[in-house]
């Protein structure tokens, strides 16, 4: 089991959180109402209410009139953590162990005789419930908040052990007694693995939020970006970034996407430039070639032009022959006649 804390300054935004989600949610949640003509079902349903009410506005309304009349300038004036079930702890406890859970609690943490109310959410793989506390206790002193991590992680411990519930141990443990910072959850949700793996196919493809989500919608998911980013899956599972883990963040994933874009464009110039060179290359191999035909034909002619010149040169010299042989000499005229006595 783990038990985030927290603080406020508004008894009114806590108790409408734990009762309809973020703005974004419960608007969606009222669209679908009314495009399936029932009535608007809240994301929280109220476990228990202590002194201040049943819904949100009347809770906020009380504990404000409250805090108005004891200690007005109290800023942080509410308590909000939230109790976490390990998933394989859904089914395990009956509501009477869940409800003496949330007493325990808080009689451990001091805020028993305090007003306070507590809502169920089940969106994700485990269940989980929100509170909001009056710091002002009915004696008008301020609850004090001082180590709430360590103080409710060593309740957690001691709740898992009692209920049998799923235990943090080894290193994490350890971790909690010396810092009191809170543990995580490694979820056994089925959808979580697929999910990582759509996202991170839909980042390696796409240069900007848009494009992402887009792709992810083609998958068949929903994609909130209210107060952190989520999914719905086609089955209507809720899934947030932090079930997720590291590097699933709105601002993670946009970091990602940002490298992706900056790392292909990188490689887009590299390629092109290894074209371009490449190109270069293989132009001057065809000059070379070029250059290296046109010497071989111009030798070629040449040669021929020699041959021929050869030819010319022994015709010439042939046909001189031939005339000389056909001409008499003029040193011996022929004679004609006989000899005159």
């Amino acid at each position: 089991m783990i038990i985030n804390s927290g603080v406020s300054m508004s008894y009114m935004g806590s108790a409408k959180y734990n009762e309809h989600g973020s703005r974004a949610e419960m608007k969606e949640r009222q669209q679908a109402a009314i495009a399936e003509n029932r009535p608007y079902i809240p994301k929280g349903e109220l476990y228990y209410s202590q002194y201040c009410g049943y819904a949100s506005e009347e809770i906020g309304e009380m504990m404000e009139n409250y805090k108005m009349e004891m200690n007005p300038k109290l800023e942080k004036c509410a308590y909000t953590p939230s109790m976490n079930f390990a998933p394989e702890d859904r089914g395990k406890l009956s509501e009477e162990q869940k409800l003496e859970i949330i007493h325990e609690f808080a009689e451990y943490m001091g805020f028993a005789q305090n007003q306070y109310c507590v809502h169920r959410h089940d969106d994700k793989a485990h269940e989980h419930f929100h509170f909001v506390v009056n710091r002002i206790g009915f004696d008008g002193k301020t609850w004090n908040d001082s180590f709430s991590k360590r103080r409710v992680n060593e309740f957690s411990r001691q709740t898992e052990v009692k209920y049998d519930l799923r235990q943090v141990v080894g290193k994490s443990r350890e971790r909690l007694k010396a810092t009191g910072k809170d543990e995580n959850f490694v979820s056994q949700n089925p959808y979580l693995a697929p999910l990582r793996k759509d996202i991170d196919e839909a980042i390696l493809k796409h240069d900007d939020f848009k494009g992402f989500k887009k792709a992810m919608e083609s998958k068949g998911y929903k994609v909130q970006t209210g107060f952190g980013l989520g999914y719905t899956n086609a089955k209507g599972v809720k899934i947030g970034s932090k079930d997720l883990g590291e590097g699933y963040k709105k601002s993670e994933v946009d970091s990602r996407i940002e490298t992706g874009r900056l790392s292909r464009e990188q490689e887009r110039q590299a390629n092109l430039k290894l074209q371009l060179q490449r190109g270069i290359e293989e132009r001057q191999r065809i000059a070379e070639v070029q250059e290296k035909q046109r010497l071989k034909e111009l030798a070629q002619e040449q040669e021929r032009e020699a041959i021929q010149r050869e030819k010319a040169t022994e015709e010439q010299a042939k046909q001189e022959k031939q005339k000389q042989q056909v001409q008499p000499n003029p040193m011996f005229p022929k004679q004609s006649g006989g000899m005159k006595r």
